[in-house]
Parts: structure tokens; C-alpha cells; sequence
């Protein structure tokens, strides 16, 4: 399904100062382990071409989804993951060589700022960065400029935070305890996806030929406070608790979310995203 703009809402901007330290990603719990694939992840790989080949750019990579899949999945070609924060690229580097993933590179650079040379990359992706984060004029426009003419690109972005179930919930209860302050500013999300406003943004940097359409999975997890203990969002809000408050967040959160359990006691949180792809 393809979706024009259809108004000319502007561009927000955060309503709070404070930002996710997106640093924190490095605090994995299985450091040693490639960072798990979603269906988010097969999805927007799913809308490149087969077998690409040449450079492929991981926009705001983090730890490496979905660069490293890119790389399996392509293996003649040159995935780069950049991210503006230093120690989870040193994590993606450290993960790439302790398993022997030598067409992908890591680099540190700004979505707005891109360090690379006009019509270098054969394609782009990226999951949950791109089109949320940052710049947004900005970072369009250097997708824009670094893509080949006729260059593919896709992106899985977050849509309003209330189809993301896992998160909404937490934050829902996490208000109770904490703060606002301590907590993401999700409005902004939810304003990022005004109709038309991101599809917008990347006809106006040049983008020629644009797809997008609503991606609902299910986002499985062995716990529901699993979210909160997760280096983020949530990390600033949980680091202020003390241990008795945690454990009352802890047991609102399983109260709230007893919907989402399945029969071997896990939860499978009902999400969707949407996917945004086509070529310049």
C-alpha cells in the first residue's frame, strides 16, 4: 500500500531537553551474542532487492540489526553501520570480529552529518533510528545526497507509541512512580507520525519513488518488566528506584499486562511499526 502526504504538518521537536543515552544499548545482557532479529528486521530487508552487492548504510545501526543480518544475507556486498553513539559501535565492532563478520564495518557518525562522499551507497536500512531520531530534514537529506540515483532504501520506523503495547504499558506505569522527566518523550514519536509528515521529508530530499505501510508483529519477551530492565529506554527511570519501588513497578506492570501471557508463561506483546521503502 502506498500513502502521499496528505497535509503539511511541521516538523516537532522534543518537548524535554533530555535525550535517550542511546550508549546505554551497549549494556547488553548477552554481550557475546548477535543482537536478536525481528520480524521488523526480515521485514524491511524483505523490501531490498535480492543479493545486493556494492555498499549497504545501516542508519543508526546500534549494536548491529539489522546491519549484520544485511551482511549474511549479502554476502558480496559492504555493510556500514554508523551510529552516533561511541560504545555501541564499539560493541557492534567487538561483535563483528568475535564471530567473524568481516563484510561489516562500524563507524561513528551523525544521521545529519553523514562523513561519506555524494552517490556512495548502494542501498540503505535501518530499524528503529531513522526517521525517529535527530534531524529529521536533516537526515533525509543526507539519505538523499550519499544514495546512488535510483538507489534502494528501506526503513522500519516506530509509529504512535500506543500500537508499541510493551512500551506504552510500561511507561504508563513507570508515570506512577517517577518523574516525567526521567522518562522518553514519546509525544514526540506520536507526533512524528502525523500523517504525511515523514513521507513528505523524504520526497522533498529527493527521494523518487516512496512505499510505506503499517508492519504489526508480535514482540516476545520472557517477562514483561524484561522492557525495564533493558539498557532503554527505560534505564534512567528504573536506575532512580529504589529496590522496594521496583519490585511495586514490577508487580503493577505483570497485573497490567496479564492479556499479553502465553501458556509457558512468557508474553508476546502485540506491536506494529511502520515500514517506509522505495528508491531515490
Amino acid at each position: 500500500m502506498t500513502r502521499h502526504a496528505t497535509g503539511q504538518a511541521s516538523v516537532p521537536t522534543r518537548r524535554r531537553a533530555e535525550e535517550v543515552d542511546w550508549n546505554r544499548g551497549a549494556d547488553r545482557p548477552q554481550a557475546s551474542e548477535l543482537p536478536p532479529i525481528l520480524p521488523a528486521t526480515r521485514a524491511l530487508l524483505g523490501n531490498l532487492p535480492a543479493q545486493a552487492d556494492g555498499l549497504i548504510l545501516d542508519l543508526g545501526c546500534g549494536v548491529g540489526v539489522p546491519a549484520f543480518e544485511a551482511a549474511r544475507q549479502n554476502p558480496a556486498a559492504r555493510v556500514l553501520g554508523v551510529d552516533q553513539a561511541v560504545r555501541v559501535i564499539d560493541t557492534a565492532r567487538a561483535l563483528a570480529a568475535a564471530h567473524g563478520i568481516a563484510n561489516a564495518d562500524f563507524k561513528v557518525m551523525s544521521l545529519d552529518a553523514l562523513t561519506l562522499p555524494d552517490s556512495s551507497v548502494d542501498a540503505a536500512i535501518s530499524q528503529f533510528s531513522f526517521l525517529q531520531e535527530g534531524d529529521l530534514t536533516g537526515s533525509t537529506k543526507e539519505l538523499a545526497r550519499v544514495l546512488k540515483d535510483g538507489s534502494p532504501f528501506s526503513v522500519a520506523a516506530w509509529d504512535t507509541i500506543e500500537l508499541n503495547t510493551l512500551v506504552s504499558h510500561a511507561d504508563r506505569v513507570l508515570r506512577r512512580h517517577v518523574p516525567a522527566e526521567l522518562l522518553p518523550d514519546f509525544d514526540y514519536l506520536t507526533q512524528l507520525a502525523s500523517p504525511g509528515l515523514r513521507e513528505r521529508l523524504l520526497r522533498e530530499a529527493g527521494i523518487s519513488t516512496l512505499h510505506t505501510e503499517m508492519f504489526p508483529f508480535h514482540l516476545k519477551t520472557p517477562s514483561a518488566a524484561a522492557v525495564i530492565f533493558a539498557p532503554v529506554p527505560f534505564g534512567r527511570a528504573r536506575d532512580s528506584l529504589a529496590a522496594s519501588e521496583l519490585e511495586i513497578v514490577k508487580s503493577e506492570l505483570d497485573q497490567e499486562t496479564a492479556e499479553f501471557r502465553t501458556g509457558d508463561g512468557t508474553y508476546a506483546f502485540p506491536v506494529a511499526c511502520r515500514l517506509f521503502w522505495g528508491n531515490k
